[in-house]
């Protein structure tokens, strides 16, 4: 029992809300193009046929017909749903129920600007959120003293340039100003603490699992990363393409903050649950993807692309602080991981085009390593998606992805004792709308 002692936050980690996000592999987010998602984002390095190549491919600017606006909004609506298989905690079973619904919907906007500066040259720049998450279980499930609420925001600022090397050869280059946002609660067996502690502390605290306090942590910071890619053009119907995107190294610094049932208030300072600043350093990673385009004749197209993900980064995460029960580490030991897609276009007529995709998308953690920040397996993305040309310089799009998600399972103990067991229903739903207008 002189664990408890210590009794730390092992799970409020900055690693820990990273475990998987339901939109895609590892907590990257996809949704950077309403027409790259009716494809399911199926060789957007090589598509090139919107702004959102800023995103995906800047060297694909070169390939737009003249200046253009897109501003795209993505609608996110997983579904996480948890069945109990026997969760305990070092005094037996833990009871509580099963945290209901723990997706939380979600709006996910972009914005893109290119602007045509000659036959050669591009520039533009791109307004996204590249990472995020978004879970909460109720504040009484058997898994609280896990992960209650799970809330990470990133924004991008991604200004960008492109240029034709030859007539075959386009080569692009981005910088990222990157900004994250990160909020996690969980509960916290304040009475297990005061039990251990003993005397009139017991008395006055209440049983084991019976009276939870609440901890908080938040933390942001400013950050910055690069994006690059090619397209050659190797023959009049196909095109190959090479983007990459740079790791964005964050140090977050913030507050980690106790919420102490009253009876157990007078004793909150004897038992280490004191506010404090807290720090811990985070590299999203970085990927690579290549894709080819290949234009069938007037009316199809078919397009594919592989993309690589250096999830390896994740070994183990730390949360530094002055006070003990904030200062902590876990282990990760996240995997790289790939994901594939196949898409295909059709021009129907001068006004509609139609498209749909698939994808399959690994996810980096093992089942060793899954936790409760919502929790994810392999996804299967599919996909369609159409656009109307309402004016010669109005377009607007619409897609729609549905992805099949392997039930994951779940046999975590934390570095308190404390045991999350069961099994996950999983699934998201995406929806996307977007207008394009050519500044002609």
């Amino acid at each position: 029992m002189a664990r408890y002692k210590q009794f730390k936050l092992g799970v409020l980690l900055v690693a820990s809300t990273f475990s998987t996000l339901s939109y895609g592999a590892g907590f990257a987010i996809q949704e950077q193009s309403v027409t790259g998602l009716g494809r399911a984002f199926a060789g957007s390095a090589a598509v090139a046929e919107d702004a959102s190549t800023i995103f995906f491919n800047p060297a694909g600017l070169t390939y737009l017909e003249s200046s253009e606006l897109a501003v795209g909004l993505n609608f996110i609506k997983p579904r996480s749903d948890f069945q109990d298989s026997g969760s305990t905690f070092p005094f037996g079973s833990l009871a509580g129920n099963d945290g209901k619904d723990a997706g939380v919907e979600a709006l996910v906007p972009n914005i893109y600007y290119a602007h045509k500066i000659n036959d050669k040259a591009f520039a533009g720049i791109g307004i996204n959120v590249p990472f995020g998450l978004a879970t909460e279980y109720s504040d009484n499930w058997v898994g609280r003293y896990h992960a209650i609420k799970s809330d990470l925001k990133t924004i991008n600022i991604n200004p960008a340039f492109a240029f034709k090397a030859t007539e075959k050869l386009s080569l692009g280059f981005g910088v990222n100003l990157q900004y994250i946002d990160l909020e996690l609660t969980q509960a916290v067996d304040v009475g297990t603490v005061c039990t251990v502690a003993g005397g009139a502390v017991a008395a006055a605290c209440g049983a084991p699992a019976a009276n939870d306090g609440k901890a908080k942590l938040t933390a942001d910071d400013w950050s910055w990363g690069y994006n690059l890619g090619l397209i050659y053009q190797a023959t009049e119907a196909t095109r190959l393409a090479i983007s990459y995107r740079s790791k964005v190294s964050h140090h977050l610094t913030g507050d980690g903050k106790w919420s102490i049932p009253t009876n157990a208030q007078p004793f909150q300072s004897a038992l280490g649950f004191i506010d404090g600043d807290i720090s811990g350093d985070i590299a999203l990673p970085e990927s690579a993807s290549f894709a080819i385009h290949h234009q069938i004749n007037s009316k199809w197209a078919i397009m594919g692309d592989a993309t690589w993900t250096r999830w390896e980064r994740f070994e183990d995460l730390t949360i530094n602080s002055a006070i003990n029960r904030l200062d902590t580490s876990k282990e990760e030991n996240w995997e790289n991981s790939m994901r594939y897609g196949i898409g295909v276009d059709y021009k129907h007529n001068d006004k509609w085009t139609f498209r749909s995709g698939i994808a399959y998308d690994e996810t980096p953690i093992s089942d060793d390593y899954r936790t409760a920040r919502i929790p994810g397996n392999d996804r299967k993305w599919i996909s369609v998606g159409a656009s109307y040309k309402m004016r010669d310089n109005i377009t607007i799009d619409a897609g729609y992805t549905h992805l099949f998600i392997s039930d994951p399972k779940i046999d975590e103990t934390d570095s308190n004792g404390y045991t999350l067991k069961g099994k996950y229903e999983t699934s998201v739903d995406l929806l996307g709308v977007q207008v394009r207008w050519l500044l002609i």
